[in-house]
């Protein structure tokens, strides 16, 4: 919490595919929603699918093809039609990679700025 109050952070949109974490309950969307409040809000539209996922974790596809595969993803889902772009005004993407490296949040926020000008990505 005191990371997102520095920083200003309005709203955590978490965008993981699951929201459970078997070895950080506290992570568990249901914990971060009561935590949170109305901070909190779950984005499924920007998750990836599990064939995608199982496929990147088991080594079956690499970085650059998950890459390639989600953002075709996020292509047919439209996920930012309709939203308005103001609110996208300091959210933070969730997600449980530690870095944005090869993590589908930075890919998730990089189709944001691809769809709305005046949108800064930084990365916590």
């Amino acid at each position: 919490m005191d990371v997102l109050d520095a920083v200003r952070v309005r709203t955590v949109w978490d965008i993981r595919l699951w929201r459970t974490s078997t070895y950080v309950p506290f992570y568990s969307g249901d914990n971060l929603a009561a935590t949170l409040g109305p901070r909190y809000e779950y984005h499924p539209e920007f998750a990836p699918t599990a064939e995608i996922l199982a496929a990147y974790k088991d080594g079956r596809i690499t970085w650059p093809d998950y890459e390639r595969m989600y953002r075709e993803l996020l292509a047919t889902r439209h996920p930012t039609d309709g939203i308005d772009p103001a609110t996208f005004d300091r959210i933070c993407l969730l997600c449980t990679e530690k870095s944005a490296a090869q993590c589908h949040r930075r890919l998730a926020a990089e189709h944001i700025v691809d769809h709305f000008t005046d949108i800064e990505i930084v990365h916590l």
